[in-house]
């Protein structure tokens, strides 16, 4: 619940720049990424480091699914948008101190960017997306036989604000009516956290390219 508010304030506050005529449009993306791997970092007090090379997947067709929800206000070829990425973490190789490490409630990549059209391929028309935000992850684990309480932080929902985020992306529209059009896209994004686990953190790394595909619906606003 608490991704959600968030997203709400930002999208009213997007709602406060210039009031001329623009363009606003809503997405629906979904898909799938291909994790890198990363050194982790677990530290726990009393207990000596664990420090190893983290190799994740992400389970991204089973429920919650993996997508990317976007809201865009346009203006002369130029946007401002709202971002979040649902992704899911396992930890594949975990030693024999971590019973499990997994970030599957959400390791949700909230992000303002600032997106450009441009021309490729002669007339061939692309958005290219920067952009920067947070992580709010949801953790889940287990180190040396000690069980993370999920039911934590803000309302008791298990989210935490772990660090910062970037998003890179390269998108290409195809109109399906005046209003609505498929959104192809490919990701790219790398992010820093600070996820807790019982008397310590895990200090982790995490970049992913993403290839997704959904439906967008846009609006001129007067």
């Amino acid at each position: 619940m608490s991704k959600f508010v968030l997203i709400s304030f930002l999208v009213l506050s997007l709602s406060s720049f210039s009031q001329e005529k623009s363009e606003w449009s809503v997405e629906a993306n979904f898909g799938f990424p291909v994790n890198i791997n990363h050194p982790i970092t677990i530290k726990q007090q009393g207990h000596q480091d664990l420090n190893f090379t983290a190799k994740f997947y992400s389970e991204p067709f089973k429920q919650p699914f993996f997508y990317v929800y976007r809201f865009s206000k346009w203006k002369n070829d130029k946007a401002w948008e709202l971002e979040m990425m649902h992704q899911k973490l396992y930890l594949s190789n975990p030693p024999e101190e971590i019973q499990y490490f997994n970030i599957t409630h959400g390791f949700n990549l909230i992000t303002l960017n600032r997106s450009f059209k441009i021309k490729l391929l002669k007339k061939h028309d692309f958005i290219v997306k920067f952009g920067t935000g947070i992580v709010l992850a949801h953790a889940e684990n287990m180190v040396r036989g000690k069980e993370f309480d999920q039911k934590q932080s803000f309302l008791n929902l298990g989210y935490y604000v772990t660090g910062p985020v970037l998003n890179l992306a390269l998108a290409k529209r195809f109109k399906i009516s005046n209003r609505t059009y498929f959104n192809l896209e490919t990701k790219f994004n790398s992010s820093y956290a600070d996820v807790p686990i019982v008397d310590g953190y895990a200090t982790l790394w995490h970049s992913a390219f993403s290839f997704i595909g959904g439906i967008g619906y846009s609006f001129v606003k007067k």
